[in-house]
């Protein structure tokens, strides 16, 4: 028996003389897991392969996310709420949306700005607004409207903000959970939706369900887990409204979950530092990296079009305003390809970014694909391209889901000079780094490449693919999930959760502290 196991077992003998651990062993059954996302699950590249993976070691799955998936459902249980009970904007609202750009630019622009924008960028929004209302009525009533719902749901986290800071230094459980529900109407209904659900572990993604898994965890008697795949305090720090709004709030629903968790993981080295940092962890989360499952790809020697693919989501953030203006740049071979969900507003920006530049004939915008099919459509080109500025930690700290899709997918990469894509980048050599976040830039890591550099770094690819797939990565999940289980939390049910006596406390300390990385010896 190692020290852990003998650590658990004495803190579990402990709990039951005192009375804390009730409820009669689970036998004959499969060790289930409850995964909760404030996502299109199917769609979900992270937690639909959280869920395969455990389905396919066996564990019984059921999870709980939006509706609205695109792609073939998994085949363990996917439950579903809607996002907006009430529906999407109808086609005709959409159209009168994509009329309104100009508008809910400037809007967008002044709101994501690093810092509060000045009088006179305001009374540019006022202008563009009262130009909508005076050329076209309908899209700028359509306008009104969404605007008036952002600031709606703006004004509630302003709200929020409020609470925690008139509690100044005595913010206690109460204040963070009457917060929390009062953000959003869907958090309710996925937590009504998840209580009928009877589980061994409950694992939330990322912070919006953090407290729905503790307090389902905490009415059932069984642990739960915390998987982030974004550096939450951070994920918007480069925007000065979301600094004022957000940021406070995010770290005080996060902070009051995240340190009961049986353990924590996250996509990166660098946001594991981070949390362990900022929370003062007693273990540094666990990094599970967002790896694609293996798909033998076939080499595929670059034709005479260079064709450069962006996928993901096509949103403010993501530097794809520089990188249409980098095209203009680019050595007449090269042609980009924007793929991925985004807004009509958004969307015609950037189709008015590559009209004014002349290079709209050269730049492609695709509808999104299925999950399951990124890979594979990813492979008919030849170069992936992610140009992310360095604006916040949480972009420093990247690591997202497109990188390891692109290798898969055997392309070039063409990425963003960040420590964590970099890192891997250099050592296997397949591609090459964007050194500033600048049209200028971009387009001097591009027209670096040739057909015969191409070759060569998608060949690179191909060959470091397997050791990034998720086989070999997410078996770090599955031993931590199935320590958990194996630790007695899903034989034994706790009763109360709260030490009433010295003994009591030092029981639940030693089962609390107990450290979910192998041992030495387990290691060997």
């Amino acid at each position: 028996m190692t020290t852990r196991t003998r650590q658990e077992a004495e803190a579990r003998s402990l709990m039951r003389s005192h009375g804390l651990i009730s409820g009669p062993r689970r036998t004959g059954l499969k060790v289930r897991i409850g995964i909760l996302s404030l996502s299109v699950i199917p769609d979900d590249p992270r937690v639909r392969r959280q869920g395969d993976l455990l389905a396919r070691a066996g564990w019984d799955v059921v999870a709980v996310g939006l509706s609205g998936h695109r792609s073939q459902p998994p085949a363990w249980r996917c439950l579903e709420i809607a996002d907006d009970p009430a529906g999407g904007p109808p086609m005709e609202q959409a159209a009168h949306l994509q009329r309104a750009t100009a508008f809910l630019t400037a809007l967008r622009q002044a709101t994501h700005a690093p810092t509060a924008p000045r009088l006179t960028t305001w009374l540019d929004v006022c202008r563009q607004a009262a130009w909508l209302a005076i050329t076209d009525p309908a899209a700028a009533l359509t306008a009104g409207c969404s605007t008036a719902m952002r600031l709606a749901r703006i004004a509630s986290w302003v709200r929020a903000g409020r609470v925690l800071r008139f509690a100044d230094g005595r913010i206690t459980a109460g204040h963070v959970e009457r917060v929390y529900w009062s953000l959003n109407d869907a958090y309710q209904r996925l937590y009504q939706t998840a209580r009928d659900e009877r589980v061994d572990l409950w694992l939330a993604n990322d912070w919006p369900t953090l407290p729905i898994a503790r307090k389902l965890a905490e009415e059932q008697g069984v642990p739960f887990a915390y998987d982030t795949h974004e550096l939450a305090v951070d994920e918007y720090a480069e925007r000065w409204a979301w600094r004022l709004a957000h940021r406070s709030v995010i770290a005080a629903i996060e902070g009051a979950g995240i340190e009961g968790a049986a353990f924590v993981s996250c996509v990166s080295d660098g946001i594991a530092q981070r949390l362990a940092a900022y929370y003062e962890l007693p273990n540094t989360p666990l990094v599970v990296r967002n790896t694609p499952p293996y798909e033998p790809t076939p080499f595929r020697p670059t034709g005479e079009t260079i064709r450069v693919l962006y996928h993901g989501l096509v949103s403010p953030g993501r530097g794809l305003e520089a990188c249409i203006e980098s095209v203009a740049l680019w050595r007449p071979e090269f042609a980009l390809t924007i793929r991925g969900p985004a807004s009509p507003e958004y969307l015609a920006n950037l189709r008015r970014i590559a009209r004014e530049l002349s290079v709209e004939h050269r730049v492609t915008f695709a509808p999104p694909v299925p999950m399951i099919d990124l890979v594979r459509r990813a492979a008919e080109y030849d170069v992936g391209l992610f140009a992310l500025p360095s604006h916040s930690l949480q972009n420093v700290h990247v690591l997202p889901n497109k990188f390891f899709e692109y290798l898969m997918a055997g392309l070039a990469l063409c990425v963003s000079d960040l420590p964590e894509m970099a890192r891997i980048l250099k050592r296997h050599g397949f591609g090459v780094l964007i050194e500033a976040m600048t049209p200028e830039a971009i387009a001097v890591a591009v027209n670096g490449l040739d057909r015969t550099k191409i070759d060569a770094q998608k060949r690179n690819a191909l060959a470091a693919a397997r050791s990034y797939s998720w086989e070999v990565e997410g078996q770090r999940l599955l031993e931590a999930c199935g320590r958990v289980a194996r630790s007695g939390y899903n034989e034994e049910e706790v009763s109360d959760h709260t030490a009433d006596t010295p003994a009591q406390a030092r029981a639940l300390a030693r089962l609390a502290t107990t450290n979910l990385n192998p041992t030495p010896e387990e290691q060997q």
